[in-house]
């Protein structure tokens, strides 16, 4: 039986996750990629009084111990957001449920460096609830309304960006398309026209000239960039054009990494990916994401993520 110090939880395709992986086999880690796409492939047992967790695969045997196992790196969905193409079997819907489960229940693992842990990307992925931690560690956060009333005070003429209060992903069965819902900017009488009754939007001030900047925040370090167009900042939703975009790293006020220190310590949160807006001379906080993507930025910049995602997950001094 392999004996295993560090968990991957991820999927097949996940390409931020191959490049943490390539860190742990160049450095002879002992660790185990269990990939959510392949659970059948795989015998799994969970022995809560020997406490440990056996994956078997191909007549090979990994053992996963309570006490002993290290670090994880959990790259899954907490939410399940995706919509199929085809309606789910009753066979298909209890698979999806209960492996879904499974990987919550994997905080038995109290031992191990989590990034991130599940309980906490659950509770980080509110909107609503990081905004106000954020404003209380002294970051600067867009006026913010959340309603689903037609009668929500915003000024006619005025340009608000609205979006989902969480990530919408769907899938369209008379067109055969998925669909994804982006930032947009809406003028105040645009959106007072619609019915919002049936599900309520997030609403903020529309900061206009900005800068986006994204700060990927590993174990207390932080990897910040500018992102432009033509040396220019962009207008609306950046990620309409992520792959026509230049990714600068750049150096934030001392203040405002502390704050983001505090933020990130008050959400137990090792790893996230936290957008800010640079307008009329301040950093604005948007968002975090807990399991944001940053394998291109590594790829874009030359900056080691990975390296230091594999460092904290082994307790290493960066």
């Amino acid at each position: 039986m392999n004996n295993i110090k560090y968990l991957i939880i991820s999927s097949t395709i996940d390409f931020s996750t191959d490049l943490v992986c390539y860190r742990l086999l160049a450095n002879n880690r002992s660790f185990y990629r269990l990939n959510r796409d392949e659970f059948s492939k795989h015998e799994i047992e969970v022995d809560l009084q020997k406490k440990y967790m056996r994956i078997v695969i191909d007549n090979v045997e990994y053992c996963a111990d309570f006490e002993k196992l290290e670090g994880i790196y959990f790259r899954a969905p907490v939410f399940l957001r995706t919509q199929s193409k085809n309606k789910l079997s009753l066979d298909e819907q209890l698979e999806r449920n209960q492996w879904s489960s499974f990987l919550r229940n994997l905080i038995v693992f109290r031992n191990a460096i989590w990034i991130n842990n599940p309980v906490d990307i659950y509770r980080a992925e509110n909107k609503m609830y990081q905004l106000s931690i954020a404003e209380e560690c002294g970051l600067k956060v867009p006026k913010t309304k959340v309603s689903n009333s037609a009668n929500i005070q915003l000024e006619n003429e005025k340009e608000y960006i609205v979006k989902s209060l969480d990530t919408a992903l769907f899938y369209d069965i008379e067109n055969n398309r998925e669909m994804f819902t982006y930032s947009n900017v809406v003028k105040g009488l645009e959106l007072k026209a619609h019915n919002l009754n049936q599900a309520p939007v997030f609403v903020q001030e529309f900061l206009e000239p900005k800068i986006d900047c994204r700060i990927t925040y590993v174990g207390g370090k932080m990897f910040p960039v500018k992102i432009q167009k033509n040396n220019m900042g962009i207008y609306g939703d950046w990620r309409f054009y992520k792959e026509q975009l230049e990714y600068i790293p750049f150096d934030l006020p001392e203040n405002v990494l502390n704050s983001i220190n505090r933020l990130m310590k008050k959400l137990n949160l090792n790893f996230g990916g936290i957008d800010l807006a640079y307008a009329d001379g301040e950093y604005y906080f948007i968002e975090v994401n807990p399991t944001g993507e940053w394998g291109w930025l590594e790829i874009k910049t030359g900056m080691k993520i990975s390296s230091e995602i594999e460092a904290t997950l082994c307790r290493e001094e960066g």
